[in-house]
């Protein structure tokens, strides 16, 4: 069973997420699966751009919107957070992202069941707090060291939603 282990909210942006992204239908993809599998060129392409590192340091995986409306599409990008004017290495997707704050979840439980459940249980505990407004432009999935550990089932990961101060 997945657990909120902490709710933090903070500042993000302005920011580049630079990676590679597709479009599917939300829910369980098996894209999303083959891309992360397949992310191996990514994240050595953006390693070599230390010099424009942010200070979110973890791979992740940003969810945005920009055709849902008329296709019914989500575009999943596996990347990281980059400063704003980070230059983009051949063959990467890029999404420029304004100033504005992140409700940030942290999640602990079985690695399905914490993607199954790391948005409600952020979204639940952001809205208790009541200093900040979900504005669902993006969510980003947080991969740290502990979320696929080698020595367990129980995992650690981040789960962002976009918000801003009421």
């Amino acid at each position: 069973m997945a657990t909120l282990e902490k709710i933090e909210f903070g500042k993000l942006g302005p920011c580049r997420f630079i990676g590679k992204s597709v479009y599917c239908s939300p829910g369980p993809n098996e894209l999303l699966g083959a891309l992360w599998a397949n992310s191996e060129a990514v994240f050595e392409a953006i390693d070599k751009l230390k010099e424009y590192a942010s200070n979110e340091v973890h791979n992740a995986a940003l969810l945005t919107w920009d055709r849902y409306e008329k296709e019914k599409l989500m575009r999943y990008t596996v990347g990281r957070f980059m400063k704003a004017d980070t230059p983009v290495p051949e063959g990467l997707d890029f999404i420029d992202l304004s100033d504005g704050f992140v409700a940030k979840g942290w999640i602990k439980g079985e690695f399905n069941d914490m993607i199954e459940n790391a948005n409600s249980l952020t979204e639940e505990a952001a809205k208790s707090h009541g200093k900040y407004a979900l504005t669902w432009t993006f969510m980003a999935e947080i991969y740290t060291n502990n979320t696929i550990p080698e020595d367990g089932v129980n995992s650690t990961m981040g789960y962002y939603i976009s918000c801003k101060e009421n």
